[in-house]
């Protein structure tokens, strides 16, 4: 095998490969999203849903607003890298409280924090 022929094999296979790489579409993660349970109390809360989910429909990283599954709640989906949970609940409070209208975070045993197991092991008798 000549010098001049092992080139040409390496380099069309390099140009192959590069080919391939270049037109293989790029697989895109989807977003992280989390879904926050949101619980409304008050004499102003069923009057102003629409209100509601207008104001968090316009916060950038929120991705659906749902009121339908669960009467008196809201599921809010979110993206955590664009919008804390916090912050999506104090927008909605900061203009609900005028409403008569309380807005919390559900800490069910669904969407609550994880325990901590003890560092020590545990001792049997």
């Amino acid at each position: 095998m000549t010098p001049r022929f092992w080139f040409q094999q390496v380099l069309s296979t390099a140009f192959l490969v590069v080919g391939l790489f270049i037109s293989l579409p790029a697989s895109a993660t989807p977003p992280i999203k989390e879904r926050l349970p949101l619980t409304m109390s008050g004499t102003g809360c069923s009057e102003k849903e629409a209100e509601i989910n207008k104001l968090l429909q316009a916060i950038p990283g929120v991705l659906s607003v749902d009121f339908n599954r669960i009467p008196d709640h809201v599921l809010v989906d979110i993206t955590p890298s664009s919008v804390k949970p916090e912050d999506v609940l104090n927008r909605v409070n900061d203009a609900a409280s005028s409403w008569h209208c309380k807005v919390e975070i559900i800490e069910g045993c669904i969407s609550a924090k994880m325990p901590t197991a003890p560092a020590a092991p545990h001792q049997h008798e």
